[in-house]
């Protein structure tokens, strides 16, 4: 049985607490019991998951505005010596939590759905970690650079 969608936004708002407190043990902790749930919390990560990248999503949607008919969203992605970065370059868990976004942002949620389902089915625990780490940092980043403190 996968938890409620209520658990995956209870568990999201308390990373994103603890992360807008930089409460160190407190991320660790929940990160944890998110990455390692497996059995009937399996869909704990999906959840959690879903609701960073949807709200990645929507703060970059809010700063984009609409796009017009037959624009879409892309991602120009830069190593860390500013050289171009194919997106296949990337772990896979960051590739796809990278096209779940911007499928969200091109009005496709079955895709958005689809890549997250592979982080999930990853066997990996670190990829896991890796994919909710960077979804959060995102969301926390934009929320920084929106009130100005980034």
């Amino acid at each position: 049985m996968s938890p409620a969608p209520a658990d995956a936004r209870g568990t999201t708002e308390r990373l994103l607490a603890a992360a807008r407190r930089d409460d160190v043990a407190e991320l660790a902790a929940v990160l944890a019991t998110v990455v390692r749930s497996r059995g009937e919390r399996d869909g704990l990560v999906e959840g959690v998951l879903a609701e960073l990248v949807a709200a990645v999503s929507a703060s970059l949607g809010r700063r984009a505005g609409a796009p017009a008919r037959g624009d879409v969203f892309t991602a120009d992605l830069t190593d860390a010596d500013d050289e171009a970065l194919a997106v296949d370059e990337l772990d896979p868990a960051l590739r796809a939590v990278l096209r779940a976004v911007l499928a969200q942002l091109n009005g496709d949620p079955d895709d958005s759905r689809f890549q997250i389902g592979l982080v999930c089915a990853d066997p990996e625990p670190l990829s896991r970690l890796d994919a909710l780490w960077h979804a959060l940092l995102w969301v926390t980043l934009l929320e920084d650079a929106d009130s100005g403190d980034g």
